[in-house]
């Protein structure tokens, strides 16, 4: 059963249209009792919860309730004239720490209501956020103790970081060089929000992070640096970038489902935690025989879990090759171009899905 539910957002923001927080309650349709929850946090810039709402589904049929709640300035609580989460990354540095301020308190006026829902049992309900919904949610997660458990996915610690090595926030940096930041300032101005000076190990007993290895979005050494503050939760890492898991959706879902789902019952989660994504670099390939041209690869091999060196199998509108190369920064590797009849040196710009 899916209904809509609609509350007034603790925290008042100069926009009326964000400050209703709208959502969708899903409820199982078979349960006996109570039953656990999940607060599910959407992505950045969604005009539709698509994904949240495929997993969202698979946690109710496998009995577990869900309320998928919109974040500040996205979706219905986008104000006039703005596309939705625009504002998040438009550089105003005072609306995005109050930003994270409101949604923490909207996780926290969310729980209020579903502890006094029937069919929710109030001692077991958990976080679960994606991307933007899990860098929000380590906030939301050190600020709510009656949260029973969370699984961050593709999200990260050090904001400030974030903002300032995201592909995703280009013009917001150039804004905030104009208007003289530097990261160390950043960082001073985001402190209220920061999940570093917020979460400890505690935290980190009942969290399950899921990382991407080539993600630059949320670059992954702040994912790593979640991790650390957590102390010791349980990890995943995807061999892929930010939006590579999108290809292993279902196993990816079934699994968050099933860590829930023992955690829930009071049972250790698997240990051995797996799901098989394929790397995908998507770009393009120069070398002096064969000039430059369009490119897809997926790995072969690699040296490393950052794969420092690796060989991918390239398709190009010329045919296929390999490439063996060493990673550098920026997108870019070096290394050689390797056909049936010669090897080239090559240079291979890419992004990994």
């Amino acid at each position: 059963m899916e209904y809509r539910v609609e509350f007034p957002s603790a925290y008042r923001s100069p926009y009326p249209a964000n400050n209703t927080v709208h959502a969708w309650w899903l409820v199982p349709a078979e349960r006996t009792g109570r039953a656990p929850t999940v607060v599910l946090l959407h992505s950045l810039g969604i005009r539709r919860p698509e994904l949240e709402m495929g997993l969202a589904r698979e946690l109710a049929r496998n009995g577990i309730a869900v309320f998928l709640m919109t974040l500040p300035y996205h979706m219905q609580r986008t104000p006039p004239d703005y596309g939705s989460g625009d504002l998040i990354l438009a550089g105003d540095i005072a609306l995005l720490r109050e930003a994270g301020i409101q949604a923490t308190w909207d996780v926290r006026r969310a729980v209020d209501w579903l502890q006094r829902q029937p069919e929710v049992d109030p001692g077991r309900i958990a976080l679960v956020g994606i991307s933007l919904g899990a860098i929000l949610g380590a906030t939301a997660l050190a600020s709510e103790p009656r949260l029973h458990s969370a699984v961050l996915i593709l999200g990260g610690a050090d904001l400030a970081h974030v903002l300032w090595d995201s592909i995703l926030a280009i013009r917001a940096r150039a804004r905030l060089r104009r208007e003289g930041y530097t990261l160390q300032r950043l960082r001073e101005e985001l402190a209220p929000i920061e999940p570093l000076n917020l979460l400890t190990p505690e935290h980190g007993e009942k969290t399950f992070v899921i990382g991407a290895r080539f993600d630059i979005v949320v670059p992954t050494e702040d994912t790593e640096k979640l991790i650390r503050v957590l102390g010791n939760p349980k990890v995943l890492w995807l061999n892929t970038g930010h939006f590579g898991g999108g290809l292993v959706q279902r196993p990816l879902f079934r699994l968050v489902c099933q860590h829930l789902q023992a955690r829930f019952e009071g049972r250790n989660p698997d240990g051995n935690l797996s799901v098989l994504a394929p790397t995908l670099r998507i770009g393009a390939i120069y070398s002096a025989g064969r000039d430059f041209r369009l490119a897809l690869g997926t790995d072969f091999w690699r040296s490393d879990a950052r794969g420092t060196l690796f060989v991918s199998g390239v398709l190009t509108p010329r045919g296929g090759s390999l490439f063996a190369g060493v990673r550098l920064r920026l997108g870019f590797s070096v290394g050689a171009e390797i056909t049936p009849k010669r090897t080239y040196g090559a240079v291979f710009w890419h992004f990994v899905l």
